[in-house]
């Protein structure tokens, strides 16, 4: 499981906006390869402003075939945390080793979040292989 949570070049987090409303959006995930996600975010998107009230957050991390049977998905319940210094250079040693493009559009570390797996459910993905 922890090589498809790796592996994924985008996930769709979701949150409550402060009046209550559920938000989702795909986001760019880097992995630590323990119980940590990566993301960053605009500081005043409705995403930074939802976790700035409420730091439960769900991810999604999946794949769509026509054949059902080849479905796989994680579902992952996390607590995000913003972080900067030192953990946030390390996130974005991830971030541009995983995504070069941000280099041809000189992407900077704006609100980097941590996003910790409190708990998870899969399906679909041999445990066996990662």
């Amino acid at each position: 499981m922890k090589d498809y949570i790796a592996g994924a070049p985008v996930c769709r987090i979701a949150t409550v906006r402060p009046g209550g409303e559920p938000h989702v959006i795909p986001v760019c995930p880097v992995f630590d390869g323990d119980r940590t996600i990566y993301v960053d975010l605009g500081p005043g998107s409705v995403t930074a402003t939802a976790l700035r009230n409420e730091s439960r957050v769900a991810v999604l991390i999946d794949e769509y075939f026509d054949d059902w049977s080849r479905l796989r998905k994680v579902i992952l319940r996390c607590t995000a945390k913003a972080v900067s210094g030192a953990e946030q250079d390390a996130a974005w040693e991830r971030i541009r080793a995983k995504y070069p493009q941000h280099a041809e559009i000189n992407w900077r570390p704006r609100q980097t979040m941590a996003l910790h797996i409190n708990t998870w459910m899969q399906e679909g993905i041999d445990e066996a292989a990662g």
